[in-house]
């Protein structure tokens, strides 16, 4: 009532005028005070009324201000353009407190630092985050320094495994740097649940006054939790025999490789029992089966099918770690059971990543080259919602067929032909001959390219033959076999594709189960590493799920959980080389 009355007030004295010959003093308006349109400004702020508290801020703006006041109307003027995500804005007024810094008060001067991380945490500067968090912590108390230990932890877990190894060897022996080492023991993809627990011990003994020593950040505390409840007993549900044995046995493989491996460090570990999916009638009557054995997890099936017949059941008898996808559900996680996770390869996560990597290199108009049919649709679906989302570009996408000449799609594709036709229409109205060199479109910057190895080794050579050699070329883990091969895919130079970290780092589990199969992984490998961390997952999950922004570095890649419990993984980028993947992150 009183901030209606100030305006009615303000706008009765901005429409009147004095009467003449008067000697009455004239009505002055209220003037509404710096320290009360501030408080209007934040609490418009707290109710998301954003366009209210602009016009406070505005009014502000105009007057004279003390430096105090000042500073404390570009921190409201900070915190609107962060929760109205407006960067370049944000940026403006952090810059004129930068300015005005060294006469702001230590609470003044806390609240700039915390508004520059928030800030960089928004663009996806996640060191910078960290530093400026860690430098403002002393300081802070109460429930704004644990609100700030929980986000440092938060943006630690947001940074790549190899930024955080490169910033920890720039640290070493600071505090920042020791929370650095922090992070990388709880990422590293090599370290089960015992190894992260003991490394973790081993760290706060060299560290006893680290504020996260202290105070274990995030889901470290919950680490003794999730050991003392992991599960004793656990059924794998595979298809051992059948259309899709060779695929159950890798992933059977992968599985125990890891366990004989933690078996080995005298760790914890499980009693399976190894059920054959396609011995049953049905999912329901090896779901009896797998109860009988007293399991209290499933780690299967493998059938999308099946997955897709336990997410329709309204509950489950006891939790499972599903091999596949079902159809993601457009509601919420109500939809399917509670106790049911998916985890698989889908190369709609690959898609979706490919987009955000050419993204983030500066492309923005996309040409699109796809198998024909369900599977490259959904592919295209995936990467095609994710590209727009971003703010890029389609500018044509061609489904192919499996074929021995790719050249007449590429052409139509880049317009070639549309350039050798306006040609002859110029030499037919000239009547005369004409100099010529055929071109491709220029309104497109790179190609995004799902293929397999001997498609793609087509392929590029013929984009480089309709004028399109330097147009970038990113692909799905699709275009590389596994296996190097440097005299075939040479032809495959300079495509950019994304793979598992299993495939493309290899390491010594990588090279036991080589040895141990009787003709190597072959072109089953990448579900050997599914394998891998269904089992190193399993006593992770509730972790996850209690703490969605926590990833976990596997062999499939950076492990995340969503609100439906699905899986979702981001994988290694490299690049061909001399017809061998070479890693981004090294280049």
């Amino acid at each position: 009532m009183a901030t209606a009355t100030a305006v009615m007030l303000l706008g009765i004295a901005g429409c009147a005028t004095a009467p003449p010959h008067t000697s009455e003093k004239a009505v002055q308006p209220v003037q509404v005070s710096n320290a009360e349109l501030l408080q209007r400004a934040g609490s418009a702020i707290e109710r998301g009324e954003f366009g209210n508290a602009s016009q406070y801020l505005q009014q502000l703006e105009q007057r004279k201000l003390s430096n105090s006041e000042r500073i404390d109307q570009l921190l409201v003027a900070t915190v609107l353009a962060l929760k109205s995500e407006q960067p370049d804005s944000a940026e403006y007024s952090l810059e004129r407190l930068q300015s005005l810094r060294d006469q702001a008060t230590p609470s003044q001067d806390a609240r700039i630092s915390l508004l520059r991380a928030t800030w960089y945490g928004q663009r996806g500067e996640h060191y910078a985050a960290v530093r400026e968090r860690v430098f403002i912590a002393p300081v802070l108390q109460g429930t704004l320094a644990n609100s700030n230990h929980e986000a440092i932890w938060n943006q630690l877990m947001a940074m790549s495994e190899e930024e955080l190894n490169d910033k920890s060897a720039q640290n070493t022996g600071t505090e920042l740097g020791q929370w650095l080492e922090l992070a990388i023991l709880t990422r590293h993809s090599g370290l089960s649940l015992d190894d992260q627990i003991a490394a973790l011990e081993q760290w706060r003994s060299r560290n006893p006054l680290h504020p996260a020593a202290r105070q274990l950040p995030g889901s470290l505390a919950y680490l003794s939790t999730l050991a003392a409840q992991r599960p004793e007993r656990v059924a794998l549900m595979l298809p051992l025999s059948g259309p899709l044995a060779a695929s159950g046995q890798a992933i059977r493989d992968g599985f125990l490789a890891a366990y004989y491996q933690a078996l080995e460090k005298g760790q914890a570990t499980p009693e399976l029992t190894m059920l054959d999916s396609q011995g049953t009638e049905s999912v329901d009557q090896g779901y009896a089966e797998a109860l009988m054995t007293g399991a209290q997890w499933i780690v299967g099936p493998v059938s999308k099918q099946e997955v897709v017949t336990l997410a329709q059941r309204p509950e489950l008898a006891i939790p499972t770690l599903a091999l596949n996808y079902g159809d993601p559900s457009p509601d919420n996680e109500a939809s399917t059971p509670a106790n049911l996770y998916q985890f698989g390869l889908a190369p709609e996560d690959e898609a979706i990543q490919v987009a955000e990597q050419a993204w983030a290199d500066g492309h923005r108009r996309a040409l699109v080259m796809i198998p024909e049919g369900p599977w490259g649709e959904r592919i295209f679906a995936a990467f095609r919602d994710h590209w727009l989302a971003l703010g890029g570009e389609l500018g044509e996408t061609r489904f192919y067929t499996s074929q021995s000449d790719y050249n007449p799609d590429i052409k139509a594709l880049l317009n070639v032909d549309d350039s050798a036709s306006r040609n002859r229409l110029m030499r037919q109205l000239l009547r005369q001959s004409t100099e010529f060199e055929p071109r491709r479109r220029q309104d497109i910057d790179w190609v995004f390219l799902v293929a397999q190895p001997q498609q793609a080794r087509q392929i590029k050579p013929t984009l480089a033959f309709n004028f399109a050699g330097d147009l970038p070329v990113y692909a799905t883990s699709h275009v590389y076999s596994g296996q190097p091969d440097p005299n075939h895919d040479r032809d495959l130079n300079g495509i950019r594709f994304c793979d598992l970290p299993w495939v493309l780092e290899g390491g010594q589990l990588y090279n036991q189960v080589e040895k141990n199969s009787d003709s190597g992984q072959g072109p089953y490998l990448r579900l050997y590493a599914l394998g891998v961390d269904a089992y190193r997952l399993l006593p992770r999950l509730p972790q996850l799920q209690a703490f969605p922004d926590n990833r976990l570095d596997g062999e499939t890649g950076s492990i995340q959980l969503d609100a439906q419990r699905r899986i979702h993984r981001q994988s290694e980028c490299a690049i061909f080389r001399s017809g061998r993947p070479a890693l981004l992150s090294q280049q």
